[in-house]
């Protein structure tokens, strides 16, 4: 499940192909590939350019060829393998192998090597100079200024948090942990929040980024291994409830996320 943690791996793994010029794309499956710009179309604008940037924006990996830039979402289930290496070796909730029918996208350079990316679920995406105004500010910098729209927000806490065009970046398992750090009840109504809640918020959300980045992952936070059936608290050991909030499966603590 890349969050944005992950996807800032797969940047930086991706960075070994800078100055590399593309000479092939292969896309088995054409549905894999969104927006307006057809294969033929998709080969033509990146086909001999140079890569030139490796860039993020939340979950979105952005591959700057020329004045192209290549857009890729991993879904639930995607990596990045660069030159036959993974970007990273494990990912939760998915199949570690490598296998052949999983491979959405490669890209092949002239020099040597190539990215490719696998998805054995399909829930990700290549686009052609994807809309980067549709995102949010990227959760790793977020500002508590940036927040405050959630205060004129009549959806749950959670459910503006996942909210890609609001903040972006964060996935089921960083929400989980940063709501638990913060003491914030997931299903609490955005207008609830004071400038207090808000600026803790922002906080919880930078440090809690930059710390499981440090651990290398989503999932290396402190109240993963307790998000189970029976699991308690790390901070005052009452039992997690486990509730359904914005369409995800969402584990909290009754006692101190009010």
């Amino acid at each position: 499940m890349p969050e944005l943690i992950e996807v800032d791996l797969y940047r930086k793994a991706a960075e070994s192909a800078l100055g590399r010029t593309i000479a092939s794309v292969v896309i088995p499956n054409e549905t894999y590939l969104v927006g307006d710009s057809g294969l033929p179309k998709f080969r033509a604008a990146i086909c001999g350019r140079q890569l030139l940037g490796i860039r993020r924006i939340g979950k979105l990996l952005l591959l700057d060829a020329g004045a192209v830039s290549i857009g890729m979402r991993f879904g639930m289930t995607g990596r990045l393998i660069v030159d036959g290496e993974p970007a990273i070796d494990q990912l939760l909730y998915t199949t570690n192998e490598v296998q052949e029918r999983h491979v959405r996208c490669v890209i092949t350079f002239e020099e040597e090597g190539a990215l490719s990316m696998i998805d054995p679920r399909r829930f990700g995406n290549v686009e052609l100079a994807p809309d980067e105004g549709q995102l949010g500010p990227d959760a790793a910098e977020i500002t508590s200024e940036e927040l405050t729209m959630f205060q004129r927000s009549s959806a749950s806490i959670k459910a503006l948090l996942l909210d890609q065009k609001r903040i972006a970046g964060l996935g089921n398992l960083l929400c989980d942990e940063i709501m638990w750090r913060s003491g914030i009840n997931p299903t609490r109504d955005g207008r609830t929040l004071h400038t207090s809640d808000i600026e803790l918020l922002a906080l919880t959300i930078r440090g809690t980024i930059a710390e499981l980045s440090d651990r290398g992952g989503s999932h290396m936070g402190d109240l993963q291994s307790q998000r189970r059936q029976g699991g308690s608290c790390p901070i005052d050991g009452y039992e997690l409830e486990r509730d359904i909030v914005a369409g995800r499966t969402t584990w909290w603590c009754p006692e101190h996320q009010l």
